[in-house]
């Protein structure tokens, strides 16, 4: 006499292989850049000698203009944003009542940017310069 729930437990492990199978994966993958390439300032600008023009004519229209009481501030700004997202679903639903999922997510932003701060004659007094940080130069330039 042959056991029959030796046969029913294969056939319930094939179906479940078959639907694991079937299953649902996902993934996402994003790349943003904002803004235009910021390079270093040149060896040639300098505090007190560098007119607003020359930075214009260097780095063009600036992100941001900020009047600082008396100053000018030109701000420069690129943001770069890379992510990803896996997905993968189990469709259980019509065996079990249980469906499971997993998700798992990754990102990384960084920032390029650059201040200049302009005096009212339109000299250079300061400029600060980073590079793929992972915050934005601005909110942190007075600490």
């Amino acid at each position: 006499m042959r056991c029959h729930y030796r046969a029913s437990a294969r056939i319930m492990i094939a179906l479940l292989a078959g639907l694991v199978i079937s299953g649902c994966i996902s993934l996402r993958i994003e790349k943003i850049n904002d803004g235009a390439e910021i390079l270093p300032p040149p060896e040639g600008f300098m505090a007190g000698k560098t007119s607003l023009q020359e930075v214009l004519l260097y780095y063009g229209a600036p992100t941001d203009i900020i009047d600082l009481q008396g100053h000018l501030a030109l701000h420069y700004q690129r943001k770069f944003y890379r992510g990803g997202h896996l997905s993968v679903g189990i469709p259980l639903g019509d065996v079990y009542n249980v469906s499971p999922k997993m998700d798992a997510r990754g990102d990384l932003a960084l920032h390029d940017a650059i201040v200049f701060i302009f005096t009212t004659d339109g000299l250079l007094k300061d400029m600060r310069y980073e590079k793929s940080t992972n915050r934005p130069l601005w909110d942190t330039y007075w600490e």
